[in-house]
């Protein structure tokens, strides 16, 4: 059976402040069974949870900050109500910072493995979501996989299959090397070869980073061969669907992304 199908609720951030509600019965009415929360625009954990109930909607994983220092609790406490298994960080703390030199990576590692220690004991474990910038090379390794060293296999790895043809590197390649980490991968597509200019935002879930520039589409009309990217695929759980930004109907492109991912039998949904 081919993996759940899921959509990054980052994508319709606009829609969704606007109105949350009819933003996510829009997205079950499309097929979506799961959904990955970055946040609950105007809704806490326990409101957003009785919604998700009543639309059929399932959130297994979802973009949130570490579960570590003072925040932890809290953390773990609205992940056991919302029902996320897999806690995954939209960026690492830090950003580009996070990534930037050997020191900063082995800092960046003991962080997760922290988190994922916090997390054992509640049955949830912790994940990262790579860019194009944090797969660079430092000396003659790539920065994922000194990452990929420093932290137990507990840590699950979300790879953006765009970032990583964006980098320069075969995306198919790569979820064979991160291995049953990638229990979670966003099948995102758009322009490779663009230009990008990055900038901080603000989420309910903390600081990301936005790349409004570079022209993201619907799955299976960019460069990312997304098909050849599937066959490598042995332990994704959720394939998610993601757009950064879109110039056009953004709930059109991912409606158009389903029916692109579920056709081809990449992901599955209830329709």
């Amino acid at each position: 059976m081919p993996p759940q199908i899921t959509v990054q609720l980052y994508s319709v951030r606009d829609q969704a402040s606007a109105d949350y509600e009819g933003t996510l019965r829009r997205i079950a009415d499309m097929g979506f069974g799961c959904v990955e929360p970055a946040g609950y625009p105007g809704y806490t954990a326990e409101k957003a949870a009785k919604l998700f109930q009543e639309l059929g909607l399932q959130a297994p994983t979802a973009h949130i900050a570490l579960a570590v220092g003072d925040q932890k609790n809290e953390i773990i406490e609205q992940a056991l109500m919302m029902g996320h298994k897999y806690l995954i960080t939209g960026c690492p703390p830090g950003f580009q910072e996070a990534c930037d030199s050997l020191d900063s990576i082995k800092a960046t590692a003991d962080l997760y493995c922290e988190a994922a220690e916090n997390l054992a004991a509640h049955g949830l474990q912790v994940g990262y979501h790579n860019h194009d910038w944090d797969l660079g090379l430092i000396g003659s390794q790539r920065k994922h996989q000194l990452f990929l060293e420093r932290t137990p296999e507990s840590v699950l790895y979300e790879a953006d299959i765009f970032w990583v043809a964006r980098a320069g590197l075969d995306p198919a390649a790569f979820i064979k090397e991160i291995g049953a980490r990638g229990k979670a991968l966003h099948f995102k597509d758009g322009i490779i070869n663009s230009q990008e200019s990055f900038k901080a935002a603000k989420t309910e879930s903390g600081d990301v980073m936005v790349s409004d520039s570079i022209p993201f589409r619907a799955a299976g009309t960019g460069q990312v061969d997304l098909l050849a990217a599937y066959q490598a695929v042995q332990h994704a759980e959720y394939i998610g669907v993601e757009l950064d930004a879109f110039e056009g109907d953004m709930l059109q492109a991912i409606q158009q992304s389903y029916e692109y991912l579920t056709s081809n039998k990449i992901a599955q949904g209830t329709k």
